[in-house]
């Protein structure tokens, strides 16, 4: 009987991280509305919500008097800083997608990281894509293929906004790449402390430059930045990057691909941005690529 409680114990243990990636979805499609709902300059809005989301985390250098932080090697801290980096251009790069395009085309092309993904994760971090696993892959991506043509050829939308979108998608597949190398050896408060950090630092770097406006912003704008860091970014990135210290980085980047249609549904709801018939069928097909790459990792496991 002891045994038996153990074992169910493992089994709901192994869907934590699957259940993590749920939430995250659900939070991270937000982060595109709250966007668009801001009239602050999109490098202003990423600076000021990575500085709210680094400061959730300060609790956690206290803790334990900034233990963890001063025994990581220098090395760790410069790939975290690194890959902070990373996640601070991708995020300058959606950001300025979302106001220059539709919500729709600027998240499609912003999750088209999981080619890199897949790929790059197969050849450097060794990571085996089984038979079922690469048959999802292959939906997931057919279901990306009816977006665009759902989204960006009835309606292309701006050609710039669509580059920068397709950037923040490359810089994203590197920071999970980062990420899923890190997460193994460093905890996730910690992890998140220092990434969210750099990737602040790095925007705030390129608005100070550039001399924007930051400063004398009504309180509805600060309002909304706060409810970035708390909600795609605390609940929707920092629960994959909880996901990624357990499964493959091409399974947390695959079940992203269900963004564009949560974004796609909330846009449409908020700002009457209808999507197209190839967006909801686009749609269906993703999700449903996602659940086969998602059981294929479950019986490998």
């Amino acid at each position: 009987m002891f045994t038996g409680v153990i074992a169910m114990v493992d089994r709901v243990d192994s869907r934590l991280p699957y259940f993590a990636l749920v939430v995250g979805m659900i939070a991270i499609s937000t982060s595109a509305i709250l966007i668009r709902l801001s009239n602050s300059d999109p490098l202003v809005i990423g600076s000021y919500r990575q500085s709210f989301a680094t400061l959730l985390f300060v609790p956690f250098l206290f803790k334990d008097r900034g233990g963890e932080l001063l025994s990581i090697p220098r090395s760790k801290i410069m790939e975290m800083a690194i890959t902070g980096i990373l996640l601070g251009g991708h995020f300058g790069f959606f950001i300025s997608s979302v106001k220059a395009t539709s919500i729709a085309a600027s998240v499609l092309l912003g999750t088209c990281h999981v080619v890199y993904v897949a790929i790059i994760g197969w050849l450097i971090l060794g990571e085996r894509l089984n038979q079922r696993a690469v048959y999802g892959t292959i939906l997931a991506l057919f279901g990306i293929v009816v977006l665009f043509w759902g989204d960006l050829v009835e309606d292309p939308g701006n050609f710039r906004g669509n580059i920068l979108a397709f950037i923040s998608g490359i810089l994203a597949g590197l920071y999970y790449l980062g990420g899923r190398r890190l997460r193994k050896e460093i905890s996730l408060p910690m992890y998140a402390l220092v990434v969210y950090f750099f990737s602040a630092l790095t925007m705030w770097s390129v608005v100070i430059v550039q001399d924007l406006e930051y400063q004398s912003l009504p309180v509805v704008e600060i309002q909304l930045f706060i409810l970035m860091a708390l909600i795609p970014t605390l609940l929707g990135h920092t629960m994959q990057n909880w996901a990624l210290g357990y499964l493959p980085a091409y399974v947390v980047s695959i079940s992203l691909l269900s963004e564009p249609v949560g974004s796609g549904i909330l846009g449409w709801l908020i700002f009457a941005e209808m999507p197209s018939l190839g967006v909801f069928i686009g749609g269906i097909i993703v999700l449903l690529g996602v659940y086969v790459v998602t059981s294929a990792e479950k019986a490998t496991s």
